[in-house]
C-alpha cells in the first residue's frame, strides 16, 4: 500500500520511462514519512482500446490513480497530487505540445475496515 496506476492513451506521442516514472511517484510517496517503500505497488497500462470526447485522434489522456488506506490528512493528499501532476507533465512533454491532452491525478482512500492484505516478508 498504495497502488499506483498509471494509465494513458495509445496516441501518446513520447518514448516514456514508466519504470523512472513510477520512481519518480515512488519518492514522492516516501517522502511524505506515511509509507514504506517496499510497500508501494505500481504498474503503468497503455490502452490501445480507448476514445476520448468525441473521438479526435489529436484527443489524449494520461491519469494516474493513487489509492492508500483512509484516514490521510487533507494537505498531504493535495501535496501528494500536485507533485504527481508535475511529475507528468514533465514525463510527456511532446504529448502535451502537440495533442489535446488532459492529464489527471485521483487519489482514492481505501476503507480501512474492508481492506485486506497478506504479506509474506
Amino acid at each position: 500500500m498504495p497502488h499506483c496506476i498509471l494509465e494513458y492513451s495509445g496516441n501518446i506521442i513520447d518514448k516514456t520511462d514508466n519504470p523512472a516514472i513510477l520512481k519518480n511517484i515512488h519518492d514522492i510517496l516516501t517522502a511524505t514519512k506515511l509509507f514504506s517503500l517496499n510497500d508501494i505497488k505500481s504498474r503503468a497500462i497503455i490502452h490501445h482500446d480507448y476514445l476520448v470526447g468525441d473521438g479526435n485522434p489529436e484527443r489524449a489522456f494520461v491519469a494516474l490513480t493513487v489509492s492508500f488506506l483512509s484516514g490521510k490528512d487533507e494537505s498531504v493528499k493535495k501535496m501528494i497530487s500536485k507533485d504527481c501532476l508535475e511529475i507528468l507533465k514533465k514525463s510527456f512533454p511532446l504529448s502535451h505540445e502537440k495533442l489535446k491532452l488532459s492529464m489527471t491525478v485521483e487519489i482514492k482512500e481505501l476503507d480501512k475496515e474492508t481492506y485486506f492484505r497478506y504479506k509474506n516478508y
